[in-house]
């Protein structure tokens, strides 16, 4: 196969460099695109039969999408035109799988005198990973240290952005983090269906999920995590009442916290001392297996529910959180139990519709005989 040449005495370490994928058996690793962006890399990406979904991700994390020829010459010249007509002093080429040496690439790519190189590849694709997920609205304040302290503990950190009009996105720009982008405020249940599905095209064996306001702290990452890293569990919940000394959770917030507790192990049958925490972890298992259908802010019992449904494991570690000196708390307390207290009473009667309705009947019948015996007297 003949690729155009180039001069190499005429780029320089800031040479704008295409970085072209030819996945195979329809996979590509979204981390591995995500970084060659953040090392200011022009992606491109063959189609080489990869899903909706995945073709999304990929155009949300400024990548390009291109047809893909049937053979491998037409496929890597494909690359090289598009490099080319995107102005890219040079192509660095690489298969879908393989964990790729971002600087060294580039050293390789400037040293040829091939427009079109081969990536170079470390050998720890093998190794096990932990991915850490921030959904975030309006969190400039907090999230670039949420993201630096998260990164001591995890592969890769993920942050989706729910429509932000402040300037959450540029200051997740200049960070390491993985930036996944709504247009618009779509809901914390929405936010987390984009998690879920750019996770489900990883190769990570956990993923931990936490706000991104500073209530949780990033170093209790460990400790949550730890029982689905041995296999204990599939989902882990860090709660704040497990083993608190000292609550610190004002008083109106908890009772509300506490009814909503109520409502989900109804709905659930599984009974936890924080139903409503954000901060939790999941297994692999847990990963491909749990859907999320709500849109707002009762993802927390929905997913609960669907994992008890699925008869997956469940469980709980203390937590510390913050209240004081926070930037978030982007949604009305009261308007959050309310919108969760809702999505549980229409998922009660789909879900334990014996329990719903017997407690509906006990409630009838209540008041007949309350209605009945003053008529009586």
């Amino acid at each position: 196969m003949i690729t155009p040449q180039h001069d190499s005495t005429t780029a320089s370490p800031e040479a704008q460099l295409g970085f072209g994928v030819i996945p195979s058996d329809d996979q590509i690793s979204l981390r591995t695109v995500s970084r060659a962006r953040a090392s200011n890399y022009a992606v491109f990406v063959l189609d080489t039969g990869l899903e909706d979904d995945v073709v999304s991700l990929l155009e949300e994390l400024g990548g390009t999408v291109l047809d893909s020829p049937a053979d491998d010459e037409g496929r890597r010249s494909k690359l090289v035109s598009a490099a080319e007509t995107d102005g890219c002093d040079g192509l660095i080429v690489t298969g879908s799988g393989d964990r790729i040496d971002l600087d060294a690439s580039r050293r390789r790519s400037i040293a040829s005198s091939s427009f079109s190189t081969e990536a170079v590849t470390t050998e720890s694709a093998s190794d096990p990973e932990r991915l850490v997920g921030i959904p975030v609205y309006n969190e400039a304040g907090s999230i670039e240290d949420i993201v630096d302290q998260a990164a001591e503990f995890a592969a890769e950190v993920v942050v989706v952005d729910d429509g932000s009009t402040d300037d959450t996105v540029d200051i997740v720009d200049e960070t390491d983090a993985t930036l996944l982008e709504h247009d618009h405020n779509q809901g914390k249940g929405t936010a987390l269906r984009t998690l879920f599905e750019y996770v489900q095209t990883t190769e990570c064996d956990s993923l931990v999920i936490l706000d991104g306001d500073g209530q949780h702290l990033p170093e209790e990452i460990p400790t949550v995590v730890e029982p689905v890293e041995e296999e204990d569990a599939d989902m882990v919940i860090g709660s704040r009442y497990l083993e608190a000394d000292e609550d610190e959770t004002p008083g109106y917030r908890r009772f509300g916290q506490q009814v909503l507790d109520y409502l989900t192990f109804g709905s659930s049958g599984t009974k936890l001392s924080d139903t409503q925490s954000g901060f939790r972890a999941f297994s692999r298992d847990a990963i491909e297996t749990l859907s999320i259908e709500t849109s707002g802010m009762g993802v927390e019992s929905e997913l609960i529910m669907d994992a008890q449904d699925s008869g997956l494991t469940i469980t709980e570690r203390p937590i510390d959180v913050r209240y004081e000196d926070v930037d978030g708390q982007t949604l009305n307390p009261v308007y959050h139990g309310l919108s969760v207290a809702l999505f549980l009473a229409k998922s009660m009667p789909e879900r334990r519709p014996a329990l719903f309705y017997g407690a509906l009947s006990a409630a009838v019948l209540s008041v007949v005989a309350v209605v009945t015996r003053l008529n009586s007297s």
